[in-house]
């Protein structure tokens, strides 16, 4: 997804919230800032991916504030205030019903989680109001049955071949790209419903960056207790296989289904959508965002605060 000019407000104010968590010394402030808004120049355009954008930008700012994770607090918090958030009461409500809304559910969860984002909606907003409402909501775009279909599909073809165990067909494998901190702990119960049909590997950044989550974060939701984490290897935004660590890429080219969290890897992966060619591999990718910022919603013909399921089909050349 490339940038659109709108998107020039998210990363200044995205800037100033970075650099207020750094310093409370205004000359600093206005000097950290002044350095960072000449940065954007050299990235900003129509071929911009607003994820890879930010990415340049915020290491940037870890460069000169000699800051390696801005956002370190408030990711603490982000941790604390889900794991606080999520009762067990929410837990049981959302294993109630049959698969496919068990599925629905937890998805929808998982996209409460993404409300917790600092970056396109400022350290300031209320979180808590935002988060009841995508859990009281429904799918704008729902591709949940299909999700189902394809868990299930490979998930009765592993139970044939019951006397011929050479024939079986290995159980189904799923990546589950992370987002942030926070939503994190909201994914947990989406990748253990997941794990009834796939072995799931869990991926988190491998340095902070804005408020995505790390391994850090992942251990604080106890992700490693439940299935495999692995980091990126590297602290971009959203995804970019070209700076990503040979254990990812070879993660990502063995899953058979793809599950993306939030919209800097919807930014970023969406423009490997483009690269079908006769080498290419390719696998479904089911993207879980809520779209928090007119450009996304635009490019997906919903409302601003849409809670988005969407199918697609990813290619890759490695």
């Amino acid at each position: 997804m490339k940038i659109k000019p709108s998107c020039s407000i998210c990363i200044s104010r995205q800037i100033v919230d970075a650099i207020n968590e750094i310093t409370d010394d205004d000359e600093k402030k206005f000097e950290l800032i002044k350095s960072t808004m000449q940065k954007i120049t050299d990235v900003y355009g129509a071929d911009a991916v607003p994820a890879w954008m930010g990415t340049h930008v915020h290491r940037h700012i870890k460069e000169i504030s000699n800051s390696q994770d801005p956002y370190e607090k408030l990711k603490r918090n982000a941790n604390i205030y889900a794991k606080q958030y999520l009762t067990k009461t929410i837990i049981d409500e959302v294993n109630e019903g049959d698969e496919l809304k068990r599925l629905q559910n937890k998805a929808k969860l998982a996209i409460a989680g993404n409300v917790i984002d600092f970056g396109p909606y400022g350290t300031k907003d209320n979180i808590e109001h935002k988060v009841e409402q995508t859990i009281e909501g429904i799918l704008d775009i729902d591709y949940s049955k299909e999700l189902l279909v394809d868990l299930k599909q490979s998930d009765e073809n592993s139970k044939t071949g019951t006397e011929n165990k050479s024939k079986r067909k290995e159980k189904l494998k799923i990546i589950y790209i992370c987002d942030n901190a926070g939503e994190i702990v909201f994914d947990r119960p989406l990748v253990e419903e997941l794990m009834n049909y796939a072995n799931v590997t869990v991926a988190v950044k491998g340095k902070p960056i804005l408020n995505d989550a790390t391994m850090e974060d992942a251990i604080e939701a106890g992700i490693p207790d439940i299935t495999k984490v692995i980091t990126s290897g590297t602290d971009v935004i959203g995804t970019r296989f070209e700076e990503s660590s040979e254990e990812f890429r070879n993660e990502f080219k063995n899953a058979d289904i793809v599950i993306s969290k939030g919209m800097g890897n919807y930014e970023s992966l969406t423009e490997y959508e483009l690269l079908k060619n006769e080498n290419s591999g390719s696998k479904p990718i089911y993207y879980i965002f809520k779209a928090k910022c007119e450009p996304i919603a635009e490019y997906n013909n919903v409302n601003v605060g849409a809670n988005v399921l969407l199918k697609s089909t990813i290619f890759y050349n490695f």
